[in-house]
């Protein structure tokens, strides 16, 4: 049995580590024996408890520390670079130790902002096979460019949620492969009542067609701006359409109390608080929303996929490897507002949305069950074990 030391990076329950649960809950117990580290921080009982649940060693270590720099955790501001900067030695010298006491046989970084990580793994074992994964795309400036060049300097190779993320490693020859986020199976056979149940506790009308933006509230994803597009062509929406924005913190400040009060106002819009359990939402809908300014993927669409739910995406990377436009879904473009009154009105069709609805399961049974998404992870285990 091969050890797998994976490297975990943050604390709260997000789409990284509910990833790396059903990773590890879909090994092969009898070739693998999965151990985490993680972060050891106040407030992170729920994402060690996913793990332990999920049936790995959970490892807490104070300084597993973020060197970020992508899309989704930026980096922008002096402090935080700093701080990132100061981490950088303290994580290399926790891996180092964590692989001479536990002796992987291979690492597996969550992400790619715990390249320190592989750094220490490598000073401890030069010869470990390292794994990266790429969950969100990192930043072309110069700061995102020097994160990309610390992975392929200390990382053998890469696995990522889509081809758009793999590109902004910035090398052809970087060692990728695609293994698309997947979803638990068990998604596929949700049960419709919940999401009925769903709509009659909102009172929403029973011709109302539901359209879902969930994820974070935050300007890369775009839900103040989801909100001004639809007020600003309110007129030429079809009058059936109604637009959810959930995800919202219970603490609202900046960017989240101006989108929590321009989708309060909004005839079109309800605002819904985050929900520890969205698949009840999920199914009371009918159509997934990622109107992203910035690249990076969309868990939503792809779990909306796996329930039935065709798919209304913005022009970006990333997102667009998750529709079939015009067949699982749908694309818009932010430059061209007609592009999106067009995709929501030809959504409003019934029929064509049950096509797309069933056209987008069969999408994410190919794509983004967790049984397929497990054995490609294992066979690139597998091949970095055998050129070891």
């Amino acid at each position: 049995m091969k050890k797998v030391l994976y490297f975990h990076h943050a604390t709260g329950l997000g789409g990284a580590p509910r990833s790396l649960s059903l990773l590890i809950r879909g090994l092969d117990r009898e070739r693998f024996q999965p151990i985490v580290a993680m972060p050891k921080r106040e407030g992170n009982g729920a994402v060690k408890a996913l793990f332990r649940e999920a049936g790995a060693e959970v490892i807490e270590e104070r300084d597993i520390r973020p060197f970020n720099g992508s899309s989704v955790a930026r980096n922008d501001a002096l402090k935080d670079r700093a701080y990132a900067i100061a981490s950088y030695p303290l994580t290399v010298r926790c891996a180092k130790r964590l692989v001479n006491d536990v002796r992987p046989d291979l690492v597996h970084l969550n992400s790619t902002c715990l390249v320190a990580a592989a750094a220490g793994a490598h000073m401890a074992a030069p010869k470990l096979p390292v794994i990266a994964h790429v969950r969100e795309p990192l930043l072309s400036n110069r700061w995102g460019r020097a994160l990309a060049s610390l992975n392929r300097r200390h990382v053998n190779a890469f696995i990522s949620i889509d081809e758009a993320g793999l590109r902004t490693l910035g090398s052809k020859d970087a060692d990728g492969t695609v293994v698309y986020n997947f979803v638990d199976d068990e998604a596929f056979h949700s049960d419709p009542e919940s999401g009925e149940k769903y709509r009659r506790m909102q009172a929403w009308n029973a011709d109302d067609i539901v359209f879902l933006f969930l994820a974070r509230v935050a300007p890369s994803n775009g839900p103040l701006e989801l909100v001004k597009l639809i007020d600003e062509n309110a007129q030429k929406l079809h009058p059936s359409a109604r637009f959810v924005v959930a995800g919202f913190p219970k603490s609202k400040t900046g960017y989240a109390l101006a989108a929590y009060e321009a989708a309060g106002r909004s005839p079109r819009c309800v605002a819904v608080d985050f929900v520890e359990d969205p698949v009840p939402l999920m199914l009371a809908s009918d159509v997934m929303v990622a109107p992203f300014t910035e690249p990076h993927s969309a868990r939503s669409v792809f779990e909306g996929a796996a329930l039935g739910k065709p798919g209304l995406v913005a022009n970006v990377p990333h997102l667009v490897e998750l529709v079939r436009d015009g067949h699982t879904g749908a694309v818009f473009s932010w430059e061209e507002p007609n592009t999106f009154v067009s995709a929501v009105n030809d959504l409003c069709n019934s029929d064509k949305r049950t096509e797309m609805g069933r056209a987008s399961l069969e999408f994410a049974k190919a794509n983004f069950c967790s049984k397929t998404g497990v054995e490609k992870t294992m066979s690139v285990y597998d091949k970095l074990l055998e050129n070891r």
